[in-house]
């Protein structure tokens, strides 16, 4: 099986015209080795194959870099994690950033730190919670250079749930699949009131042809203390 995604990931790395050095290739591979395997035993993602974890999962996760977005010793939090999607693929690739994976579900958060171990990833770091809790904690509020929010929510709670933690003219990269034009025209009110504007976005198309959205949004201002809310208000009741 490890032979097997190896030659998966050169091929998705070579379509992507991406390069890495042989030992970022293998660590990759290991990584998805170890989502597979932790498949069997939860539900790290919602692919059944190595194929479709490699072709959406990984490709998805690692397309920024395609597209030159600075990451380089940035403090990252990867929000709404699960299995490490797509924090840990870009900390493979770019081993200079500071990341922190959120989550709180404990057996992914557990899976999380045996991903860390097997693949001897320092300066990452794993939170076992929500967003709404460290978003109103001063240990955390306004402290990172970029929030990642990939399968997460949709983008009005996205806004609310991510900007708080970013610090004043940092970013926020969202992730969205083909309705993220769509979702994003709700999110005006609350990019207004936690304080992000949009700065860029790009559409492209996975190796299957499904289409996909990358939100770039920059944090203008500081968040008011209101926000954001109490747990799961941001998803059930929306800023719009």
């Amino acid at each position: 099986m490890t032979a097997k995604i190896e030659k998966l990931v050169e091929k998705m790395l070579k379509d992507m015209a991406i390069k890495l050095e042989p030992e970022k290739e293998k660590k990759l591979a290991h990584y998805i080795l170890l989502l597979w395997d932790g498949l069997k035993k939860i539900r790290i993602t919602g692919e059944k194959t190595v194929e479709e974890i490699v072709n959406k999962q990984i490709y998805d996760s690692i397309y920024p870099l395609k597209l030159g977005l600075p990451l380089n010793s940035a403090k990252v939090l990867d929000l709404g994690t699960g299995g490490g999607l797509p924090g840990v693929p870009l900390k493979i690739c770019v081993p200079e950033i500071e990341l922190f994976l959120m989550d709180s579900n404990k057996r992914k958060v557990n899976f999380l730190k045996r991903v860390i171990h097997e693949l001897n990833l320092n300066g990452v770091h794993v939170l076992h919670g929500r967003a709404e809790s460290y978003g109103q904690d001063p240990e955390w509020r306004e402290t990172f250079d970029l929030v990642l929010g990939k399968a997460v929510a949709e983008a009005p709670a996205l806004a609310e749930l991510t900007l708080p933690l970013t610090r004043l003219h940092g970013k926020v990269l969202l992730y969205k699949g083909p309705q993220g034009e769509e979702e994003f025209s709700r999110a005006t009110k609350a990019l207004q009131v936690c304080g992000g504007t949009p700065q860029d976005n790009w559409d492209y198309n996975l190796p299957s042809g499904e289409k996909r959205k990358l939100i770039l949004l920059e944090k203008i201002k500081s968040t008011p203390e209101g926000y954001p809310r109490k747990e799961g208000r941001p998803e059930k009741r929306p800023i719009t």
